[in-house]
């Protein structure tokens, strides 16, 4: 292969590795020994409130049930007296009387039922989304400190002698909840001195949301999770929110109730059928809750604690070796016949080729110099030898080296925008460390062998003792001994013939096999990957000095508000071999397609979509695609026969299961459509992506459907798919079947006109202070409050261009405030557009001003695939790697995915923890980024004063340590990127107005804008 020439000079960016600074390392200050929390009684509160529709939704009333050892003791209402008329209370006593529940004010609900069980008798509370209910019970609230920073703490009584709630989001489905400490001293004096203290009560909350998820592998709202747990009294329908309590609303209420706790009983059920002994369903967050539950119940001690000598230096050099998963478009905005192949559970398969169960439960790991060895290793290393399963557990080697032109995972800002993403790209730079099967990725897609300067190969340390066996799943026929089986092919093993059980049953048979491999694909996938990598962030009330070492350079001192803490059973190598192992076999894959004569389309961490090419036929292009996956048979690890590459079942017809050709257009990563083509030649759907369209809701009103396009076939649907996301491919696809796929366009689309509606929740007190100005002249009760549902939308382009009414007036004109609109939730969009109201006066916005889905998604199908050449937004066919030469490295840590969040939200440059090195030029780059956008805005990209943008500007080189001079060290490139990128997109918009005044005429276009033609033409010609 012939290296093309350089076509980048960008900075890369690496993983790093920061932990406290040496100097404020201190022996430890002996404590008190506070006794380990109680456990749970055998008391439940279950409960759920109804609120008003406004932004405020305060709380009217909710239910409950108070159970001891599952039998119910008591069920009632509780109400606030502010949120209910005469005639509404007047409701709820009748009702209260003939059902025979007890009726009590909020403030009794919650001193005598919420406390006083609660956390007085350690009673489990349990609630289906606990972070909502638990924020209308409030009165008051403020940031959480310490540990649980990032989050509130909540003041539900009155009385000073109970506890704050305090409730800090994780994700979507997951949030930690606990009782913070109560006023005054708990402990003796005579205790204090003796050590014994007092356990603290930090309460036993369950989500049911958050453990059926966990426990599922997927979302649910209670009436979905009801239904699919078949549960006995499942939520009833009811949607008059904004009439009068009456007894339909207080009966749905109190069903919601029972129908949490028949959910939670039967995922209490499920989790004790695990046998994990030590996990309460109060400590499921996630299915990393689940794996690391099976690795405490193996006994296996975490490699941080079995070598905590482990030199910290080396784990950077492994940081900096770390990439994530590979996801790459080669096909652009071309229809291509396709099949679709996927690796057989990828990352279990290469932890088991590689033998990684070793490292996990070992005493730690020791190293060698193996440089010779690893360049003779390279240079013999082919195909051949990499279909030999005996070769795969030698990769567990770290290699630096020298590219020259190499293809290897580049990290960097493509295209000018402030993300760091990777490509596969030809890379030319000063000395690097990547793992081995990094380095036979290069050798294997140029034909060159890397440069190598040194290398050190990793082994497993002894056996650790105090290894137990474990029956996965609490099945005794699936017991795995961690000393004779590797756990994660065992379990692999256990699910593809629970899988095969499954498919040769029927009826309820069928269905209790298929939770179970459910379970076995959960507890494979857990411990597989995740585990071994988490890091969390945790914010600091105030900066504080790290050591941060990389692979480049001498240690350095970093002040940072951002602490990465290593996740319990964090092992870095493990991690690092896995991902660069399943990028070798996609490299492999690629070098098998490209000698058998094909092409591909695209690939996405375990899946290949193989491009038939236009002049062989379909017989000979499945022939080859066949022999491409038996070549990977050779390789499978398990007792089963097969090969670990898979033909989909997607490349099957739905009539009649015979292969069927599968046509794909791929617009940039994670962003295709798969379908069949009709006997009309219309495309027949089968598997579309949703990325870039999770934080936006359907634009079609309950049971709505677009007539002009045919239902999507249900198995497209699920998994994160919506009707809309079809109907959107649909008329992306027909488009480029139609030779028009760079004049698409929704304008015309009645459903497209509507106004785009992202889902938005106050979870954090960042996220809150949206709504300072409209909260600060509002009582408690009617401002928005922490985790209230809300619905986000965009104003319309242009409209900060304000008609043109009687004598223009001298001087520079008034800046006219941008709107930031939102709106009360409401699952009717066009009733949720009609309440938008500006988030920061509390004025409404008429729908007429938001932007619309049309506005929102006109370049969802011009998407780049900014990584590579040829992958602009109106260019189509093969992309092409990069050249690029690494110009200088910036440190990272955690890496941000959160991007369609962030597109709501705004971009923030600090999403992404950078530990950039002050440097000596920081002056002349302000300086450069001052001459060319201005003072103002460099400051307001920079985020920080323009007096000081000044001050640093003209700074000396001895200021260079400063706290200020850090800041804008680490936002400096991305400010610079963002600016690039905000030039570009006004541009486009410029662009896209000039073709609508070229087709439809000024004045038509102006109106359509709501704008006057004089402004648009100004505008038009800035």
């Amino acid at each position: 292969m012939t290296i093309p020439p350089i076509s980048d000079e960008l900075r890369i960016a690496l993983r790093c590795y920061a932990g406290p600074q040496f100097s404020e390392l201190r022996a430890p200050v002996r404590e008190g020994r506070r006794k380990q929390p109680l456990g749970a009684s055998g008391w439940a509160i279950i409960f759920d409130t109804e609120t008003t529709t406004g932004p405020d939704q305060a709380l009217r009333f909710g239910t409950y049930q108070v159970r001891y050892r599952d039998a119910l003791r008591e069920s009632g209402i509780f109400y606030d007296p502010e949120g209910v008329s005469a005639a509404e209370l007047a409701t709820l006593q009748a009702y209260a009387a003939e059902n025979d529940r007890t009726l009590l004010s909020r403030d009794a609900f919650v001193d005598d039922v919420f406390f006083r069980i609660g956390w007085q008798l350690r009673a489990t509370i349990i609630g289906f989304n606990l972070p909502f209910d638990i924020s209308r019970l409030a009165i008051a609230h403020g940031p959480a400190r310490r540990e649980m920073r990032g989050g509130f703490s909540f003041t539900l009584s009155r009385q000073k002698i109970y506890p704050h709630v305090q409730v800090k989001h994780l994700s979507r489905r997951a949030a930690f909840i606990r009782f913070a400490g109560v006023m005054g001293q708990l402990d003796a004096r005579s205790a204090r001195k003796r050590g014994t203290l007092k356990p603290h009560r930090a309460g036993h909350f369950v989500d049911v949301k958050t453990i059926a998820s966990a426990l599922l592998s997927r979302g649910f709202s209670l009436d979905t999770l009801g239904q699919f747990l078949g549960v006995e009294n499942p939520k009833l329908a009811h949607d008059d929110f904004d009439g009068p309590i009456d007894d339909a609303m207080i009966r749905y209420a109190a069903r919601d109730v029972q129908t949490t706790w028949e959910c939670y009983v039967a995922l209490r059920d499920r989790l004790a059928s695990l046998n994990l002994s030590d996990l309460a369903p109060e400590k499921v967050y996630s299915e990393a809750s689940i794996g690391k539950a099976y690795l405490r119940g193996i006994g296996i001690v975490p490699w941080q604690k079995s070598q905590p000598d482990f030199p910290t230096q080396r784990t950077a050099y492994i940081m900096s070796a770390y990439f994530g998963g590979r996801s790459e478009v080669r096909i652009r905005r071309e229809i291509c016949e396709v099949m679709l192949c996927d690796f057989l559970a990828m990352y279990p398969t290469v932890c088991t080729l590689m033998g990684l169960w070793r490292f996990a439960i070992a005493e730690g790991v020791t190293w060698t110099s193996s440089t010779a060895e690893t360049r003779t290793f390279l240079a013999n290393i082919d195909l051949d030898a990499l279909q030999k399963k005996a070769v795969w557990p030698e990769l567990a080697t770290l290699v630096r080296v020298k590219p020259v032109g190499d293809i290897f995972p580049v990290r960097a800002s493509y295209g000018g925008g402030a993300q760091h993403t990777i490509g596969a790209n030809h890379l030319t730079s000063e000395p690097l460390w990547f793992t081995l099967a990094d380095c036979i990725t290069a050798k294997l897609l140029t034909g060159q062998t890397p440069e190598v300067v040194e290398a050190v190969t990793f082994a497993p340390g002894p056996v650790q003792t105090g290894l137990r066996a474990i029956d996965v799943n609490g099945n005794p026929a699936f017991r795995v001994d961690p000393q004779t089986d590797d756990f994660f092919k065992r379990v692999t093993e256990l699910r593809q013939r629970t899988k095969q059980a499954r498919d040769a049953a029927e009826g309820d048979a069928r269905a209790v096999l298929n939770i179970e491999q459910n379970a076995l694909k959960i507890c494979a996938n857990s411990t597989s990957y995740g585990v071994w990598m988490e890091v969390n962030v945790v914010r600091q009330p105030e900066k504080r000095a790290v050591t941060v070492k990389s692979a480049i350079g001498d240690p350095f001192s970093f002040r940072a508000d951002k602490i990465e803490e290593p996740g319990p059973y964090f092992h870095p190598l493990i991690a690092t071999l896995i991902t660069s192992a399943a990028r070798l076999m996609l490299a492999i894959g690629e070098r098998l397609i490209g000698d058998h004569g094909l092409g591909w389309a695209f690939c996405d961490t375990d899946s290949l979509a193989i491009a038939k090419p236009s002049d062989l036929s379909r017989d000979t292009f499945h022939e080859r695609v066949i022999k491409i996956v038996d070549w990977f048979a050779a390789l499978n690890p398990y007792d089963f026969a097969g090969s670990i590459l898979e033909i989909e079942e997607v490349n099957q017809s739905l009539e009649t299961g015979e292969p069927e050709p599968l046509h794909c257009l791929a617009i940039s990563s994670k962003r295709y459509a798969l379908f069949n083509l009709g006997r009309d030649d219309r495309p027949i759907l089968r598997k579309v992506s949703a990325h870039g369209l999770g934080h936006l809701l359907s634009p079609y009103q309950a049971g709505e459907t677009n007539a002009g396009i045919p239902a999507p076939h249900p198995s497209v649907l699920g998994e994160g798919i919506a009707h809309w996301h079809c109907d959107l491919w649909y008329r992306i696809v027909s488009a480029a079947l139609n030779g028009t796929l760079d004049r698409l366009s929704f304008a015309n689309d009645t459903v497209m006109r509507r106004a785009a509606l992202s889902r938005y929740a106050a979870t954090s007190p960042d996220l809150l202070r949206w709504f300072n100005p409209y909260n600060s002249t509002r009582a408690y009760r009617d401002q928005v409050k922490p985790f209230n549902f809300m619905l986000a939308m965009s104003e319309a382009a242009q409209l900060n261009c304000e008609p043109v009414i009687g004598k223009r007036k001298r001087g520079r004109p008034r800046k006219v405030a941008k709107r930031r609109p939102v709106a009360p939730f409401d699952q009717d969009v066009a009733k949720a557009a009609d309440h938008a109201f500006d988030r920061d006066t509390g004025l409404p916005v008429p729908v007429g001003h938001l932007k619309t889905y049309a506005e929102t998604l006109a370049q969802y199908h011009l998407s780049p695939e900014s990584k590579f050449l040829n992958g602009n937004f109106v260019d189509r066919g093969e992309t092409l790697r990069r050249h690029v030469r690494a110009t200088g490295v910036r440190l990272i840590g955690k890496e941000s995915y959160d991007w369609e969040r962030q597109a709501l939200l705004g971009l923030n440059l600090d999403s992404e923890i950078a530990y950039d090195q002050p440097v000596d030029d920081l002056s002349t780059k302000l300086q450069s980024l001052i001459d060319q956008f201005g003072e103002r805005t460099a400051a307001k990209a920079l985020g920080i004063p323009v007096a000081r943008v000044r001050k640093l500007a003209i700074a000396s080189k001895g200021d260079s340590n400063t706290l200020a001079t850090q800041v804008v060290a680490v936002r400096l490139p991305a400010a610079l990127n963002l600016r690039v990128k905000l030039n570009r997109d006004r541009k486009t918009e410029l662009e896209g107005l000039r073709v609508a005044v070229k087709r439809d005429g000024l004045r038509h276009t102006a109106r359509r804008l709501g704008i006057d033609p004089s402004n648009l033409r100004r505008r038009l010609h800035s």
